[in-house]
């Protein structure tokens, strides 16, 4: 027997069991307590979801749904807001992001019922559960965060803050550490440099109190080697300049920092889920072919891009030779490796040494939708993450033209035809007629 999620028309999620191989684990204990929390509520089965107490393996369905949740869980540790009510208008993912999980969801029943509009949904209810149910626990908002899951701390409010410093043109970044001492008037966390939590606790003698503030960091430094160097170091406790490869060392290992429960403030073109990164872009199907049909071959051709913007001779050479890690380009700094770069361009100028005449229609297809054409691209491993392809215009077009051939005239089926063709028949008879044009 196995579990999974469905999606109604109206959007609610229900669970069901189907017949199947099992293996997942789960009990009858649990699938009943999930079944009657998502009959009470989306977000309550969404909730009880995340607890700890599921098996790390489970089927596809609730899998996507555990890993949203954690999604929301992850903001909510980590924003900065007054615990409880604040919860309440938690920021949603931007809809980029919402999109691609819906692209990314597992095969599901009611599947065609999943939106980015459902997951926006989803995320305003379980804003407002989250909260009620905070500030109805005995123990508060922590309390109820630890009943859940007793690794969500939110113990010290401890927050790493890296910026720009463009009056430095040898150390650019500025980075530090903060803690939420009080609230506003606008309930709003009010940050003070950590350092006045030292000095606080030296002149009160009240070294336990730096300690429970510090636990996250400390756990921080545990998995960070630049965290356990500002520490040991007691630079922790003052700001610091840094050189682009420190500020690098640090935003690689700000996930660990986050999932030890320290707050980290980064720049926006870090931050965001759609990093501006150096690529290398394969434009397929630029020309039209000289015949269309499954025996096409499409030109194609591989460069340097930033955010879909080629590269120039100088610009390329800045970035070949320049520092590893971050480097300033137009005015914006993006990350840089070069190793996968150049493997990634030296793989796609030899494809095209071995196709002089073009890639296959099939073949462009493939990559457009992600998939591979050779075993050698499978073994570029990292490398792929920094290559994109995308159609030429010919393609692009007739692709488009492919998804609504509305606009095709003069295609009538003739007089053999003794029917009058409904509207969705008429479209189908215009789509046909342009696949064999």
């Amino acid at each position: 027997m196995s579990f999974a999620i469905a999606i109604s028309p109206d959007g609610r999620l229900r669970l069901s069991s189907e017949e199947g191989p099992g293996g997942e684990r789960v009990s009858s204990e649990q699938f009943e307590r999930l079944r009657c929390e998502l009959l009470r509520a989306n977000a309550a089965g969404l909730v009880d979801l995340s607890s700890v107490d599921w098996p790390s393996v489970l089927p596809a369905s609730l899998s996507f749904w555990r890993d949203f949740v954690r999604q929301f869980f992850r903001t909510l540790c980590h924003a900065d807001v007054l615990p409880g009510m604040g919860w309440a208008d938690l920021p949603c993912p931007e809809q980029s992001e919402l999109q691609e999980l819906v692209k990314a969801a597992p095969p599901m029943t009611g599947l065609e019922y999943l939106s980015s509009s459902l997951l926006e949904r989803l995320w305003s209810e379980l804003c407002e559960y989250a909260a009620e149910s905070a500030e109805l626990e005995q123990g508060g908002p922590q309390a109820w965060l630890r009943r859940l899951n007793p690794l969500a701390h939110l113990v010290g409010r401890v927050t790493f803050h890296l910026a720009e410093n463009k009056r430095d043109a040898e150390r650019p970044f500025a980075f530090l550490a903060t803690y939420s001492h009080r609230v506003s008037a606008q309930a709003k966390p009010v940050h003070r440099p950590l350092a006045e939590a030292l000095k606080q606790s030296v002149v009160e003698g009240d070294s336990g109190q730096l300690e429970r503030l510090l636990e996250p960091v400390r756990r921080a430094a545990s998995e960070s080697g630049l965290v356990s160097e500002l520490l040991r170091s007691k630079r922790l406790f003052a700001p610091q300049a840094w050189t682009p490869a420190e500020a690098y060392q640090f935003l690689q290992q700000s996930g660990v920092m986050e999932s030890a429960g320290v707050v980290i403030r980064l720049p926006n073109w870090w931050a965001s889920r759609r990093r501006v990164r150096p690529q290398v872009q394969v434009k397929i199907g630029n020309s039209a072919p000289s015949q269309v049909g499954l025996d096409s071959l499409l030109d194609f051709r591989p460069e340097v891009v930033i955010d879909g913007q080629s590269l120039s001779k100088s610009e390329l050479e800045q970035l070949m030779q320049g520092a590893e890690g971050l480097q300033l380009i137009r005015g914006s700094w993006v990350e840089v490796d070069q190793e996968r770069i150049r493997e990634a361009l030296n793989h796609w100028k030899k494809v095209r040494a071995s196709h002089p005449d073009g890639l296959e229609l099939v073949q462009g297809m493939r990559l457009l939708a992600g998939a591979t054409i050779s075993s050698e691209e499978q073994s570029l491993g990292g490398a792929s993450e920094w290559t994109r392809f995308e159609a030429g215009s010919w393609l692009r077009e007739t692709l488009q033209r492919m998804r609504s051939a509305d606009g095709v005239l003069g295609c009538q089926p003739g007089r053999d035809l003794q029917a009058t063709l409904r509207p969705y028949q008429v479209r189908g008879v215009q789509w046909l007629w342009f696949m064999t044009e």
